[in-house]
């Protein structure tokens, strides 16, 4: 589907795939927008400001049974919905939960197991890779063992010199990706491919490496094109993998694949004993993509990508 397809989205961003359809998170027009198998639109609701119900940057959303939650992150607001797109409440927080020192907010990546408690990545702060934040209650529970030191802020200049330099900037050594099921918390190390298991209450379950065949120098092709780029360049970041859905059964992760290599989908069932490789024909994701759209059909029936750079969104048979 693209935007000609689909006029009424401005600027996808983000997917969730339901039982009955596919959530778009659009950043132009700042709305959810439900559509069917088809691409009609069944549903939208928010709208850009900064009055009750407006978004001004989402970040994140999520279905849930009784509810929407959306995260907007410049406002530092999350709200919720009912399944009509009407306004539940809505919560402006005046820190952040796992930081309260810092001016910064929420890190983009956070994940959600309710709309009332939140999965957000640390950065190796308290020796973790994410904490489990209850947002009415205040209390946190720490998860996962870092992998370097907590860096205080990002720094972008520190940032750009060593990716320009082939070198892992040391303030994502500890970056993750987070994603959760009805009873499970999936944690990828990204700089270790090192994928974890956890319950909700943050107690670890299992741990595998990805250790992929086409991956295995792929942070070396990485060091080498960011080692070769010029200043107008952009370097690209060192990821086993540009997105995760967890679902009911297991986890499957859009894996970060050298260019050479076919678009490759992970699958990871949810006892950790092996790794199904799903190859996609007629994908090309974009070279430096992270955080890219992809979500699994929850009947297990179709899977979903997002092209953020041109808007395009592929459907495609889901194997398993």
């Amino acid at each position: 589907m693209s935007l000609e397809d689909a006029p009424f989205i401005g600027s996808p961003i983000d997917m969730k795939a339901a039982v009955d359809g596919l959530f778009i998170v659009d950043g132009a027009h700042n709305q959810i927008i439900k559509v069917d198998a088809e691409g009609k639109r069944l549903l939208s609701f928010g709208k850009r400001g900064r009055g009750p119900g407006e978004l001004q940057s989402i970040a994140g959303f999520w279905p849930f049974k009784d509810e929407y939650l959306v995260y907007d992150y410049n406002s530092f607001k999350f709200l919720t919905f009912d399944h009509l797109g009407g306004l539940i409440d809505e919560e402006l927080l005046n820190e952040n939960p796992i930081h309260s020192e810092s001016e910064f907010n929420i890190p983009i990546t956070l994940d959600a197991l309710s709309s009332k408690k939140l999965i957000i990545p640390t950065g190796g702060r308290k020796g973790s890779l994410f904490a489990i934040a209850d947002r009415i209650n205040g209390d946190v529970t720490y998860a996962g063992k870092a992998v370097g030191k907590a860096e205080p802020e990002y720094n972008n200049r520190d940032v750009t010199e060593a990716l320009s330099g082939g070198e892992i900037p040391e303030v994502m050594l500890n970056m993750v990706l987070l994603s959760s099921s009805s009873d499970a918390i999936y944690s990828l190390q990204q700089t270790t491919g090192i994928l974890e298991k956890y319950t909700h209450t943050g107690e670890h379950v299992w741990e595998m490496e990805l250790n992929i065949p086409a991956q295995k120098h792929l942070f070396d092709r990485i060091s080498d094109h960011n080692r070769g780029i010029d200043s107008d360049g952009k370097p690209r970041l060192f990821i086993y993998a540009r997105a995760m859905d967890a679902r009911e059964g297991g986890v499957a992760l859009q894996l970060n694949m050298p260019d050479d290599q076919p678009f490759t989908i992970a699958w990871v069932p949810e006892d950790g004993t092996r790794i199904d490789l799903i190859k996609v024909e007629g994908i090309t994701p974009d070279a430096h993509g992270f955080m890219e759209g992809f979500t699994v059909s929850p009947d297990g029936e179709h899977a979903y990508y997002l092209k953020r750079s041109t808007g395009m969104i592929f459907q495609f048979i889901w194997p398993l």
